[in-house]
């Protein structure tokens, strides 16, 4: 039996896809998740992550899920290798739990906390090549959310499959690095990291893209609506926005666009 969360409190699960938001996946996966006899919370992270995309998915979990409560299960569908020889897997990462395909989805969420059990789940012959969430990791959250034992789950598995992601590097031309994320502010998150702000304030601008900006921020209040500014993120990470705007619209930026301090 899980013992490591009250028995008093229903357990938190998470849903985190690529379905779009009312999508019918979205409502196929819920519906297998009520099958449980144990009652739980069901909390959407997100359903608009962009298709495919494992690594905006990566940074999405990695950010959101460290602030749920001990023993939270988090779900995780973007699985573009789906029915291929990808696996599927159950994780205990810190003090939560996964269950997600074994495709570098759990990449930031490594980074922030350290791996303690995996296991392979069996897809089965019963389950359709093209939704495995529906058919295999819902019912497996199922069966944990029942009581079973991870271990019922399947093999260990010593090593989960990595994701490349960048790192600044320091060059003549400065701090390079570059956008890892677009808000739905159209706020874009680089890569350089808080501990950059002195070099940014000594350089008096970051460039994005072929695009410098200069003003710097401690908030997005500080200056006028239409003002493109650099600052802290609540992610820890230096971003270019505009107040009231969009940065990644004026400055043509997306993920993978560069930036740099001089």
């Amino acid at each position: 039996m899980n013992t490591h969360f009250s028995a008093a409190m229903p357990r938190v699960v998470t849903l985190t896809t690529d379905f779009g938001t009312g999508s019918g996946y979205v409502a196929e996966m819920k519906g297998r998740l009520l099958h449980a006899e144990t009652p739980f919370t069901l909390v959407d992270i997100s359903h608009d992550v962009p298709p495919h995309d494992i690594r905006s998915a990566a940074w999405l979990v990695g950010r959101a899920c460290p602030a749920f409560p001990v023993g939270t299960l988090h779900i995780v569908v973007v699985d573009p290798g789906v029915g291929t020889s990808r696996r599927l897997l159950w994780a205990r990462v810190g003090e939560q739990e996964f269950l997600c395909p074994d495709n570098g989805v759990l990449a930031c969420t490594l980074a922030g906390a350290p791996l303690v059990s995996a296991r392979v789940l069996d897809a089965g012959a019963h389950a359709s090549a093209t939704f495995h969430g529906r058919d295999v990791i819902a019912p497996a959250a199922v069966r944990l959310l029942d009581g079973e034992n991870p271990e019922s789950l399947g093999p260990l598995l010593a090593d989960l499959t990595s994701l490349a992601w960048p790192t600044p590097q320091d060059t003549t031309q400065g701090l390079v690095g570059e956008v890892i994320h677009v808000d739905a502010f159209g706020n874009l998150i680089t890569n350089l990291p808080a501990a950059a702000l002195p070099r940014l304030e000594r350089a008096g601008r970051i460039r994005v893209g072929g695009h410098d900006v200069g003003t710097i921020v401690k908030t997005y209040g500080d200056t006028t609506a239409g003002t493109p500014v650099v600052l802290v993120g609540s992610q820890g990470f230096l971003e270019v926005a505009v107040v009231e705007g969009r940065a990644d619209t004026r400055f043509s930026a997306h993920v993978g666009t560069p930036v740099a301090i001089p």
